[in-house]
């Protein structure tokens, strides 16, 4: 909408020619415009301001100076109408559009070199445009990329105002920009830099955490590493304590204490069982109960353990969780078979309430624990084994020697002294002395008899009952004068029965002899209905309910009885003897 004379104005109503004329005066299109332009710029200048231009030639001065002003700018200066069609610019604008300020009158964006750029067509130029008419308020600093008329592109920074009447009416917009190309490159040289220094500090500091990841995972397998060297320091200090202390002891009941001892030492447990296989079956030989474990009844059998299948089945470590059958209430089992060179002899039972707490670790650890147990007690049981062997053989070296050499020598006494009693017969007193010597010589042989029995134990079993008894009595009758009721039947027991029948007999004569001061022994044998001993004395007896150091041979008695399964009874008081019974009910 560019106008070229004034010659237009008619044709637009007053209000629009009002603001025509308006722009038309700022522009210095005014008629009598040329009447002043021939003057010097500073000699109107100074006529205008000491007032000597007035009316139409102070308007022109004015217009004229305006027009210089913009032109002198820097800055591009540009108008429009409310279609967004140039109404004029400085010379600044125009360089940059490519066209004389005369020419680019009623043109628009469409028309300018920029019009078909990719990121700012010329549709961002009106839309801006029509924000200022609008709204009414200007937008200033808009960043915006131009392409020049000589190709160039370049980024600018414009400023749009609305023009406005002398009614405040909205006619257009004034527009200037300023370039900005090199201000941008260094902001995008240093957004760049930035970036890159972003990116460099980013790389830095990942390569950082990365030592840092390093690092710190290398400090945790040393430190892992010292853990794991001082656990393992300790479990072979304890290891070898354990080894030391079951190689100082030279009996089973030794090194399952010691066993039992090292388990704890070793595997955090809440209970440690040992158990040893023997001819008669499982047998619980040590055990060990943590705080706060409740222990069961360690008198069930344990074939009914749930782990015992298991271990008799496979005869390896076995991991068991949340067990039905177990010592105590436990969570998790482990156990370890006890091994010689060629048999099971044994398990080793750890238990622990916490479910699913042991694991393979622990059973390694067990397992070094069992084989030096099984090793241990392989060689109690020799060593065990030897001394007896050593025993028996001492036992049969001894009893051979008395045999061939005592015993012949008091079969030899008691030979001279019969004869001597022969020889004797016109002198009593000396008869009497013979007779005497006889006796106790034929007592010494019945006790060698005895002791000969005593140092071969399988004789003991071999020899009837009844006989055994004999030997007893023969022997008592030697050395002290006794008026003996004998009724010894032959029965028929079990070895360790027999054994114990010959023992509590034993016991309850030498306690007849020694303590009851009685003067007649009745003992009695029998077979029917029950295997039956009575052994009774008419002695000065005793209150059993007193407890006195003579009295632990019936104690030893009891305990015999107790153990062998065999009915024990004692009949006493004070002043009327003591009876002493026992009765074997298969």
């Amino acid at each position: 909408m560019g106008t070229s004379s004034n010659a237009s104005c008619p044709r637009i109503d007053n209000r629009l020619a009002a603001r025509h004329n308006c722009l038309m005066e700022l522009l210095g299109e005014s008629q009598d415009a040329p009447s002043l332009a021939s003057k010097p710029a500073s000699s109107m200048y100074s006529a205008l301001v000491r007032g000597e231009l007035s009316g139409t030639d102070a308007l022109s001065a004015s217009q004229q100076m305006l027009q210089m002003l913009m032109e002198s700018m820097a800055t591009a200066v540009f108008w429009k109408d409310l279609e967004s069609s140039y109404l004029g610019c400085n010379r600044v604008f125009a360089r940059f559009a490519g066209v004389e300020p005369e020419v680019l009158v009623g043109m628009s964006d469409r028309d300018m070199p920029w019009a078909d750029h990719h990121d700012f067509p010329a549709a961002w130029f009106t839309d801006w445009d029509r924000k200022v008419i609008e709204t009414g308020k200007p937008h200033l600093g808009i960043i915006e990329q131009l392409r020049s008329a000589s190709g160039e592109y370049r980024w600018l920074r414009t400023n749009k105002v609305p023009l406005r009447d002398l009614d405040g009416e909205i006619f257009g917009i004034l527009g200037t920009f300023e370039d900005v190309t090199e201000h941008r490159r260094a902001e995008d040289e240093l957004q760049r830099t930035m970036s890159e220094l972003d990116d460099r500090v980013r790389r830095r500091t990942q390569e950082l955490l990365q030592s840092n990841q390093s690092l710190r995972r290398e400090v945790e397998d040393r430190v892992r590493l010292q853990a794991e060297e001082r656990q393992q320091r300790a479990y072979a200090e304890a290891l070898r304590d354990t080894a030391a202390a079951m190689a100082k002891s030279l009996d089973v009941a030794g090194v399952t204490a010691e066993t039992v001892v090292g388990v704890q030492r070793l595997v955090s447990n809440d209970l440690t069982a040992l158990v040893l296989l023997e001819d008669s079956g499982p047998t619980l030989a040590g055990h060990q109960v943590g705080f706060g474990y409740d222990e069961a009844d360690m008198t069930s059998p344990l074939t009914e353990l749930s782990i015992y299948p298991l271990l008799v089945g496979e005869g390896n470590v076995t991991v068991l969780d949340r067990p039905e059958r177990s010592f105590g209430p436990a969570g998790s089992v482990v156990a370890v078979p006890l091994r010689t060179v060629d048999r099971v002899i044994g398990f080793l039972v750890v238990e622990s309430a916490t479910p699913g707490f042991f694991t393979s670790a622990h059973a390694e650890r067990l397992g070094a624990v069992a084989d030096l147990a099984g090793a241990s007690i392989s060689n109690a049981r020799l060593v065990a084994r030897v001394s007896e062997i050593a025993t028996t053989e001492e036992r049969q070296r001894v009893a051979r020697e008395l045999h061939d050499a005592v015993n012949q020598s008091l079969w030899a006494a008691a030979l001279t002294a019969e004869s001597l009693v022969a020889d004797l017969a016109d002198q009593a007193q000396l008869k009497d002395r013979a007779s005497r010597l006889g006796a106790l010589t034929r007592g010494a042989l019945a006790e060698m008899r005895t002791l000969l029995l005593e140092l071969q134990p399988s004789g003991l079993t071999d020899i009837p009952l009844a006989e055994l008894i004999a030997h007893l009595l023969g022997a008592v009758e030697a050395r002290r004068t006794f008026d003996v009721s004998v009724d010894l039947q032959s029965v028929s027991l079990p070895g360790e029965i027999h054994l114990t029948f010959y023992r509590i007999a034993q016991e309850a004569i030498s306690n007849s002899v020694r303590h009851s001061n009685a003067t007649s022994l009745d003992i009695r044998l029998t077979q029917q209905p029950q295997p039956a001993l009575v052994v009774e004395d008419n002695g000065s007896g005793f209150d059993p309910d007193l407890s006195s150091p003579g009295h632990l041979g019936i104690q030893n008695m009891r305990e015999r009885a107790n153990a062998a399964g065999i009915d024990f009874s004692l009949e006493t008081a004070v002043g009327k003897g003591t009876t002493v019974r026992i009765r074997y009910s298969p």
